[in-house]
């Protein structure tokens, strides 16, 4: 009886075994749609709206943000009929925004940057907060300007309030040097 059970399941499992199909999945494609954006023309002018959940992206590193979901050339393609001597792009998020100058072969000549209510990076922070205790930042704006992709200017200008007193510091951000602008 037990060699019939066991011939049984074995002979059982061997048929489940070869009922088994094998399946061949054709070739997956993924692909990328990197901006994701609202355009609007306004005479010559192309501005791009970044949608929220890039917002933090983009005013992280704007530059970098542009090149890796902006294509110059094809943009170039799309508007060959205009015979432009130059492209002037703008991007806006919620908190900020870039304006790209291009020239008619797509080589970027100069970018400015405009950002609101921006975190500091850590150093600017600290020694913010370790020369001016007792003081709250209310406001953190960051503007910045490129030739080409190299940092001509940048500037964190940043506004603190202790009861009546209020303070707003020019700190220039590409050595970071803290000054005081206004009393």
């Amino acid at each position: 009886m037990k060699t019939l059970i066991i011939s049984i399941m074995l002979s059982f499992t061997a048929v489940v075994i070869s009922a088994q199909e094998v399946t061949v999945l054709d070739e997956a494609r993924l692909f990328y749609a990197p901006l994701n954006v609202t355009v609007a023309q306004d005479g010559d002018s192309y501005t791009y709206n970044i949608k929220e959940s890039q917002s933090r992206q983009f005013a992280r590193d704007p530059i970098g943000f542009m090149k890796a979901n902006f294509d110059i050339q094809s943009f170039i393609a799309q508007t060959a009929n205009k015979n432009y001597h130059s492209y002037l792009v703008s991007f806006n998020s919620a908190n900020g925004s870039l304006e790209a100058d291009f020239d008619k072969e797509g080589k970027l000549l100069e970018t400015r940057q405009q950002f609101k209510n921006v975190l500091l990076p850590a150093n600017i922070r600290n020694n913010v907060y370790i020369d001016h205790q007792g003081y709250t930042l209310t406001k953190a704006n960051y503007s910045a300007r490129t030739k080409g992709e190299i940092l001509a200017n940048a500037t964190y200008k940043i506004k603190l309030e202790n009861g009546k007193d209020k303070q707003t510091l020019k700190i220039d951000a590409r050595n970071s040097g803290v000054g005081v602008a206004v009393n």
